[in-house]
């Protein structure tokens, strides 16, 4: 029998985390998605959100200070797919003229990138680019349902689907 190693997933030290970094907490026995961003880092308490699954194909996102994250941190060694809509037919853009955005939804940036809005400490809705981890000004199109997957060659899988409460 062949044994082969794939991804090995590296130890990340608290300290180096940058923003725009994708990593892994352990939380039990389920590991956490998370995405280290550049807010609080000016007051030592660095926001990061995290991507976890408690029911059967949810996801649950929420912002947590980089102090409280429990157990080591490891690298990611997937592909993240982020998927409009909930996987099915019928994809609904909806216009920021039209309304705002709600605490976990998928945001299409006016650069082009894609964002997360969430809540931060104190109540207030915020959004940053997840691809860079920074605060982004602008947005043009608001996902209020969609699913994040793991890909790593041909095998996906899924992680969870979100929809807001």
């Amino acid at each position: 029998m062949g044994v082969s190693f794939e991804g090995f997933p590296r130890l990340i030290e608290r300290d180096a985390l940058r923003p725009g970094r994708w990593f892994v907490a352990a939380e039990g026995a389920r590991p956490l998605i998370c995405f280290s961003t550049d807010e609080g880092a000016d007051r030592g308490d660095r926001l990061i959100i995290t991507f976890g699954s408690t029911r059967p194909e949810s996801l649950d996102v929420a912002p947590v200070l980089l102090k409280d994250l429990p157990g080591p941190l490891g690298s990611l060694e997937h592909d993240l797919v982020f998927t409009p809509g909930l996987g099915g037919p019928g994809v609904q853009l909806v216009a920021p003229a039209r309304r705002a955005f709600r605490a976990g939804a998928l945001l299409r940036l006016t650069n082009g990138d894609l964002g997360l809005g969430f809540a931060a400490p104190g109540g207030a809705l915020s959004f940053v680019s997840l691809v860079s981890g920074l605060r982004a000004d602008t947005f043009e199109f608001v996902f209020d349902r969609w699913s994040l997957s793991l890909r790593r060659g041909a095998n996906e899988l899924l992680v969870g689907r979100f929809k807001p409460v």
